[in-house]
């Protein structure tokens, strides 16, 4: 059991606590000891045998047992025992957006609903809107995040799914049996969301590799198992499927389990045209009688997109929107690529609500090789991410100051650029003065509250903080959270139509439970001139790793290198920002 199945016991309860209306202190302190363990950078087995659990903050003597109790046996006697005294079902409801353990409580005391199927019948009937505290539209909120749960019961982050993917095929490709292993599907095309995982091998003893398969350590239960098709649910809830296929169908069976269906169809019907057909096995020639005849390709995808006389097709790009007339034309972008980035312009730190010191993030964007980064804690009015009041904004500027001239002292070449993540209050105003934001390297805004405005109102905000000519980067521009909160109501078309008239950058937050902007969004930003940023809004030196999922999205919106400011030397990003403020600020 390692720290983030600890944080989720904890966290489930506290829940529980809350759902049978325990002591508000034992639930806070089952939430703090939840929080002091997330932002661990150590395995709690670690400083079990080293310092002791009791060492960590916020917790005693009495939690210290507990989680030694779920270190020791996976499971937690007290949780359960809370667990026994609620419906089976109601932790579940904990799942459903906007429906916190005090609602939770509420619907079961006062109307006995047990489960997320009872709560969707009541809130279609109406049956909520007279309970304390609710209304109408808590009812239609509840009723959208009914389906933002079920839509996450069918579907999984990309950021869960492609470790699994990437674990499972390291782990084949070890075997002697195995010529070649990849994983294909949504998870492949880098999609931000994604529902089974396909994988495909070669090998002359597929029985060998199907064996092995079935005894991986995320593999939880076997559905299928068969000779040369094995299908398996996973520890994260998702379905794989293992296919073992000949090596001279490899490249087809990839192309074809890739997809995506739409860009699959497109492709055939291009096949047929030709006098050809194309499935998982190979490309082929037809037969006057219309049958599969003389096998032309199917060993790799080049093969198999050359056949139909293309370039081999990105597979981010795949999903018929116009990238096959683009591959025709030898218009396909040269797409942007993890290496092309020097830098990550939002992260957080200590000073705000990250959990490590300047100088650990940057140790860590070093050992990344980047040429810089920026700084970008919480401004004052977001007190509840400890947002820097004036005075300890200047404070951690000397403490950058200080950094980046040791930093000198020692030959590195690289910097911390002094940032901060502006909120955009209520009337559209910025958390800071424009003679705060001007001290300032590099000025990052975003919408963090009013989420309950009307569509003209948020959108209003956003275009007065563009036009203010004091922001350099909109972050995360719809503010959604995938799988859990769909985006705030915002004109995004209006949106970038400002970023392109003041030469402001539109964020792709690349933390997956964002991917914010999404991949459509990127290409019509592209198209209209705006400048993307690529940022991992990091609060832990690991989460600096996500730059690749913001890369992906990027990609999928067909961005090249040139499009991207985090591909800049730091002397260009710097020029940028000093000439978009003269022009506009």
């Amino acid at each position: 059991m390692d720290n983030s199945d600890v944080v989720r016991i904890l966290d489930q309860t506290a829940d529980l606590l809350e759902i049978l209306d325990e002591d508000v202190f034992k639930v806070r302190s089952y939430r703090r000891a939840a929080e002091s363990v997330r932002g661990l950078a150590q395995d709690l087995s670690s400083i079990r045998e080293g310092e002791g659990l009791q060492s960590i903050p916020g917790i005693g003597k009495s939690l210290a047992g507990k989680i030694a109790e779920l270190l020791d046996t996976g499971r937690m006697g007290y949780h359960e025992e809370l667990k026994a005294q609620v419906p089976e079902g109601l932790p579940t409801m904990l799942r459903v957006p906007g429906m916190g353990p005090k609602k939770v409580a509420l619907v079961w005391k006062e109307r006995g609903i047990r489960d997320v199927d009872e709560l969707e019948a009541a809130a279609q009937a109406g049956e909520l809107r007279d309970l304390k505290g609710m209304g109408a539209k808590t009812e239609e909120k509840i009723l959208k995040g009914i389906g933002l749960y079920r839509q996450g019961a069918e579907r999984a982050l990309l950021g869960d799914v492609l470790p699994v993917a990437e674990r499972i095929v390291e782990e084949l490709r070890r075997l002697p049996e195995t010529i070649e292993v990849a994983y294909a599907g949504s998870t492949r095309r880098m999609k931000e969301t994604v529902g089974d995982l396909d994988v495909l091998a070669t090998s002359q003893a597929p029985e060998v590799v199907m064996e092995a398969f079935r005894a991986l350590p995320d593999i939880r239960e076997i559905i299928l198992a068969g000779d040369t098709k094995t299908s398996a649910l996973l520890d994260i809830g998702r379905q794989v499927d293992l296919r073992v296929v000949l090596p001279e169908s490899f490249g087809a069976a990839l192309q074809y389990f890739t997809g995506s269906q739409a860009h699959n169809i497109a492709l055939r019907e291009r096949a047929r045209k030709m006098g050809l057909t194309v499935n998982e096995y190979a490309v082929s020639k037809l037969t006057e009688s219309g049958e599969e005849g003389e096998r032309v390709a199917g060993a790799t995808e080049e093969e198999v997109y050359a056949a139909l006389g293309l370039p081999l097709i990105p597979p981010e790009l795949r999903e018929d929107h116009g990238e096959i007339r683009a591959a025709e034309a030898g218009e396909l972008p040269a797409l942007l690529e993890l290496a092309d980035i020097r830098c990550d312009l939002q992260m957080h730190s200590e000073w705000s609500d990250g959990s490590h010191p300047i100088a650990q993030m940057a140790e860590a964007c070093m050992a990344l090789g980047y040429e810089y980064m920026a700084i970008s804690d919480h401004s004052q009015s977001l007190q509840v991410a400890r947002g820097l009041q004036p005075g300890r904004l200047a404070a951690q500027r000397v403490e950058i100051d200080e950094l980046n001239a040791t930093l000198a002292d020692t030959g590195s070449s690289f910097r911390v650029l002094a940032s901060c993540e502006v909120d955009i209050l209520s009337d559209g105003s910025l958390d800071y003065t424009a003679e705060q934001l001007a001290g300032l390297d590099i000025v990052l805004a975003s919408l963090h509250q009013g989420f309950t405005d009307d569509r003209a109102r948020m959108t209003n905000r956003a275009l007065k903080a563009i036009t203010s000519g004091r922001i350099d980067v909109l972050c995360h521009p719809t503010g959604r959270l995938l799988l859990a909160r769909e985006g705030y109501p915002i004109d995004i078309e209006a949106i970038i139509e400002a970023a392109a008239e003041h030469d402001v950058a539109l964020e792709v937050n690349a933390f997956p439970e964002r991917l914010d902007l999404c991949d459509t969004h990127v290409r019509l930003a592209i198209e209209r001139g705006v400048k993307i940023s690529i940022n991992t809004d990091a609060h832990r030196a690991e989460h600096l790793g996500f730059m690749r999922y913001g890369v992906a999205t990027a990609r999928r919106g067909w961005a090249t290198r040139d499009d991207v400011i985090n591909t800049w030397p730091r002397e260009t990003l710097m020029d940028w920002v000093r000439s978009r403020r003269e022009r506009f600020g």
